[in-house]
């Protein structure tokens, strides 16, 4: 294995995934500048191993077997307000553009504080909630190439879809991106946070290790309808279970492993097919050596 001169060695994953669930990794490192983070994927082409970017650990699945090249864990947070528009950096989490949008009376991001991902996480996936998408409010974002070559592209550039984006299954990384709001009052958008934080709260497990929505929401349906419609509410592999308070939802309730979350995944979408004839999409992305 080729040599970095910098980063961890076999630092495992588990450490840095919302699941706490996944193998080591060959190389780890942490940036928390444009600088670093320009610098440590230039290093990591040079020696010729791939990057995996790796932001707040949520919706992703690492295998037990670990990730092989580099993991780089994105910390580099900034943003920055002109007019109704913030300009984040990719490491941003996005509860932080939400309340950089409150603070200034900017409404219409009061979502993002729900979102337990950063920025550039929204951007490659489209993140959403109660009813609002990354791609509704994102004016632009600046893209990076391995090569180090950058551009900005407008959101209609991306192909959104549903929880999609041109930019999964690539290795482009995101760098920037601004988004718009409204000009609003400043209590209106912190007392909206609170109100879509209690509700989350109560909807979602948050007090357990999860990885945020397992599948995507089938058209005109809801993926955990489905599931708990299924029986499978509180169905266990290993130390993995189906949250029995909300079944779009897959916990750690002990030392599950990937390959158990995996197999009850697997299982919703077996029960799920059989049933109703319906075919579950993951949401959650599987990353590492399967």
């Amino acid at each position: 294995m080729k040599l970095l001169p910098f980063g961890v060695r076999d630092e495992p994953m588990n450490k840095h995934t919302s699941l706490h669930i996944g193998g080591p990794a060959d190389f780890f490192v942490r940036v928390t500048t444009e600088r670093d983070l320009v610098g440590a994927i230039a290093v990591a082409r040079e020696h010729e191993l791939p990057v995996l970017m790796l932001g707040g650990g949520t919706n992703m699945l690492v295998s037990d077997l670990g990730v092989r090249g580099v993991v780089l864990q994105n910390d580099w947070s900034e943003t920055s307000v002109d007019g109704t528009t913030i300009t984040a950096a990719s490491g941003t989490p996005l509860a932080s553009v939400a309340a950089a949008a409150a603070r200034n009376g900017i409404v219409g991001l009061e979502w993002m504080a729900t979102v337990p991902g950063t920025v550039g996480g929204a951007v490659h996936g489209n993140a959403g909630a109660f009813g609002s998408e990354t791609k509704d409010v994102l004016v632009d974002a600046e893209l990076m190439d391995l090569n180090g070559a950058t551009w900005t592209v407008p959101t209609a550039e991306l192909d959104y879809a549903y929880r999609r984006s041109m930019l999964q299954g690539t290795p482009i990384v995101v760098m920037r991106a601004r988004f718009r709001g409204t000009l609003g009052d400043r209590a209106s958008a912190v007392k909206r946070i609170k109100e879509i934080a209690n509700e989350r709260i109560a909807k979602q497990p948050l007090a357990q290790p999860n990885t945020g929505s397992i599948f995507r929401n089938p058209p005109g349906d809801h993926a955990g309808r489905l599931i708990e419609a299924a029986g499978l509410k509180g169905a266990t592999e290993g130390g993995a279970m189906v949250s029995t308070k909300h079944a779009n939802f897959i916990v750690n309730v002990g030392d599950a492993s990937a390959t158990d979350v995996r197999a009850l995944m697997e299982l919703c979408q077996r029960e799920v097919r059989e049933k109703f004839d319906v075919e579950l999409i993951p949401e959650v992305e599987l990353v590492g050596e399967w």
